[in-house]
């Protein structure tokens, strides 16, 4: 995304390769955090790090990664000599990831038992997924000399296909393929996560649907033929079709902001939006 923003202002693509590579390693950086937190023993059907090579060594290896980013946006030759927008592009990146430890915390918290809102949700979803699309897409238009305003719109435009992936992936966590996201059918609904397709299940059911559905919600003893069971009261409310327009009308705005945006061709982000709709995956 950074460089996609970057080549709205600049042939140059390598110029911007560095600030794209810092955003990259603060990603995974907190993953691997999250990973301990969440004490998840597989990422991407491999062993997380802290599975392989202990916790220890995994939340240092999170800081070098977080160090790293701050040295590759010092690198970034688009910033040479232009100390106003390498202030900038550091402050963007430590902002959001003060706004992302915000959104996990409001989660561990949320996950411990504490009430829990629609409204949290969507503010946790902000903060935790959006914020760093959000920074990969501004630090496009700080390398590549954008105005204040190409920021703005970059932010929207960011903070809705975050917003909208989430959503999708949240989707997924619940009535997703096993053998396309590697997790259980109906996972997240028997670890009792606190998502928009569970709210809008939950929501919507009534009598004996809505008594499985909270009765396998945060319930890791559940039967799996009681979770397939629930999952199937989900497609029967057609919570997949809710959802997925929710995150539609995310796209839609994410895509009202880029077409303010200069540039000609913004092929690659117009088609990134509209895929996190329908994905499977």
């Amino acid at each position: 995304m950074t460089l996609k923003f970057h080549s709205l202002y600049s042939g140059d693509e390598s110029a911007a390769v560095p600030a794209a590579a810092a955003v990259e390693l603060v990603h995974n950086f907190t993953l691997i955090h999250d990973d301990i937190m969440d004490r998840d023993e597989m990422r991407h059907g491999v062993p997380t790090v802290h599975k392989t090579f202990g916790e220890p060594l995994a939340i240092l290896a999170g800081d070098v990664l977080f160090a790293e980013a701050f040295e590759l946006i010092s690198d970034t030759p688009a910033f040479a000599g232009d100390f106003r927008r390498l202030d900038m592009a550091v402050r963007l990146l430590a902002e959001s990831l003060v706004v992302l430890c915000e959104g996990q915390a409001i989660d561990v918290r949320a996950a411990s038992g504490e009430l829990y809102t629609e409204g949290q949700y969507y503010d946790i979803i902000k903060k935790k997924t959006a914020a760093l699309f959000e920074a990969a897409s501004v630090m496009g238009v700080l390398t590549g000399g954008g105005s204040d305003a190409d920021i703005e719109n970059a932010r929207m435009y960011a903070r809705n296909v975050g917003m909208a992936f989430q959503i999708v992936d949240d989707l997924l966590g619940v009535i997703g393929d096993p053998a396309a996201t590697g997790k259980p059918v109906g996972n997240d609904l028997k670890e009792g996560k606190k998502t928009i397709p569970i709210f809008l299940a939950v929501r919507g059911s009534g009598g004996k649907d809505r008594e499985l559905l909270l009765r396998v919600w945060g319930n890791g003893d559940a039967k799996q033929e009681e979770v397939e069971a629930a999952v199937a009261v989900l497609r029967k409310l057609d919570v997949e079709r809710a959802t997925r327009d929710l995150a539609r009308s995310h796209v839609d705005k994410a895509l009202e902001y880029l077409g303010r945006m200069p540039g000609e061709d913004k092929h690659w982000l117009v088609d990134l939006a509209n895929s996190l709709v329908g994905r499977k995956i």
